[in-house]
């Protein structure tokens, strides 16, 4: 049998997955190839269908000897609509009974009155109590390949209603994610606005200092120093929360404008940070320079004063007259204490400020002490009328004096220059460093003004 159903498949040609596309075969073929085959395979069917129940228990009835006989095989065909078709004679026991060994009697003789016989022509076969499957109603070719294509349809409909709302889906999830960065994007632009705002801020302490730093020695910038000087902490705390903010606003920044901006910002504040710091050193060596070069101004004071009273004594004992001896050698005392007074001056600026060179000054005014102890004692000898003692010790004085007149001539015009020079020894790396800063500051500057004259727009 399966060997004639392999031949029979493949003389057909038949695919069994064809799925309803146009290359299938009739289903008339099929068919005609199914009912050839249910003519031998038929019984085996009715075997298996009829496995339970097919073979009914009565009750037996009182007074009648039971006989046993063994139930034999129905023949037939099952049929399309799930009932059997008997192929036995009429006169074989109908399948569902049994026989119990009732005498057969000819329709001629006389039967037993108690127990009637009903016709052997009326008796009809019990039916069939198995159990059927229902068959599958059957359709023509052509409404089977109806229905695939509809199926088909409707999956295709079904998965490209599916793709459009995974595609609604997705393109939702992307707006709402677009959204939340653009929304993401407008905070961390206003922070950067704050941030550059803190920036305007403090540069309003850095123009003051500039102005200081253009001319840090002048009446006016020292006068304005101590003001500015007390606003740049403020200034350097609004520049640290506006470098904060930038850094931590610029990860987040989608716009190449404003991750500029953004950098420009921090170059900014980067700028200021070390204009502040070299400015401020600047303006404090200023100050101090400008304090060390009164300090030495108002000793040398004492020097020039020192300077008149010698020259006023040595002009008296060109007549040696004992009034003008003793006017000469008090005059001379009184330039001692002025010369000594100045010196004292200038040993506390020296420790005041190591720094300085203050060298020179105090050699003359060192050698113009000196000589004018021998002018006291070439008076003193005057008014004893020790000639050749006065001569001596007036000699002394001439020697020394010239020495004293030799340092004078590299003495500086201004006696404060010690103070000057060194203001410009200690603050020429600051300088420098200013003037990188300024500069830098500028750069970014002026892309933060077009900058902010864009977005305002």
């Amino acid at each position: 049998m399966g060997k004639r159903k392999a031949k029979l498949g493949h003389a057909a040609h038949i695919k069994r997955h064809t799925v309803g596309t146009s290359n299938e075969l009739s289903f008339s073929v099929l068919d005609a190839a199914k009912n050839n085959l249910d003519g031998e395979v038929g019984k085996d069917t009715t075997v298996r269908s009829s496995r339970f129940g097919h073979i009914s228990l009565f009750t037996l009835p009182l007074g009648r000897k039971k006989s046993f006989t063994t139930p034999t095989k129905e023949s037939g065909l099952p049929l399309s609509t799930g009932e059997f078709a008997s192929g036995g004679e009429a006169g074989s026991s109908s399948p569902g009974t049994l026989d119990f060994g009732v005498a057969k009697v000819d329709a001629g003789s006389s039967k037993d009155s108690s127990v009637p016989s009903p016709p052997q022509a009326s008796r009809k076969p019990e039916p069939s109590v198995a159990l059927a499957v229902p068959a599958m109603p059957k359709r023509s070719p052509e409404e089977e390949v109806a229905r695939r294509k509809s199926r088909r349809r409707r999956h295709r409909m079904l998965a490209a209603v599916l793709i459009v709302l995974i595609g609604l889906g997705v393109a939702g999830a992307g707006g709402w994610y677009l959204y939340q960065g653009h929304q993401r994007h407008m905070s961390q632009v206003e922070r950067l606005d704050g941030a550059l705002e803190l920036i305007r801020q403090a540069n309003e302490t850095a123009i003051a200092l500039d102005g200081i730093v253009s001319r840090p020695l002048d009446t006016a910038s020292l006068e304005q120093a101590d003001g500015v000087l007390e606003r740049i902490p403020e200034a350097q705390n609004q520049l640290e929360e506006a470098d904060r903010i930038v850094r931590s606003v610029s990860v987040d920044l989608s716009e190449s404008r404003d991750k500029e901006a953004a950098n420009q910002a921090v170059v900014a504040v980067a700028a200021r940070k070390a204009l502040l710091e070299s400015g401020e050193q600047i303006v404090v060596s200023a100050q101090q320079a400008d304090d060390a070069a009164q300090r030495i101004r108002a000793a040398w004071l004492d020097v020039v004063s020192a300077d008149a009273l010698a020259r006023d004594a040595a002009a008296l004992v060109v007549d040696t007259t004992d009034e003008h001896v003793a006017s000469s050698k008090q005059k001379t005392e009184d330039a001692i204490a002025a010369f000594s007074s100045a010196q004292t001056a200038l040993s506390d600026i020296a420790l005041l400020y190591p720094a300085l060179d203050l060298e020179a000054p105090q050699s003359y005014i060192s050698k113009r002490l000196e000589a004018l102890g021998y002018a006291i004692a070439s008076d003193e000898a005057l008014l004893a009328k020790n000639k050749g003692e006065a001569a001596a010790q007036n000699d002394a004085y001439n020697r020394v004096d010239s020495e004293a007149a030799a340092i004078a001539v590299d003495l500086p015009e201004d006696a404060a220059k010690p103070a000057l020079d060194d203001f410009k020894r200690a603050t020429e790396a600051f300088f420098e460093t200013y003037s990188t800063a300024r500069s830098q500051a500028g750069s970014a500057d002026a892309f933060l003004r077009d900058y902010l004259g864009t977005s305002s727009k």
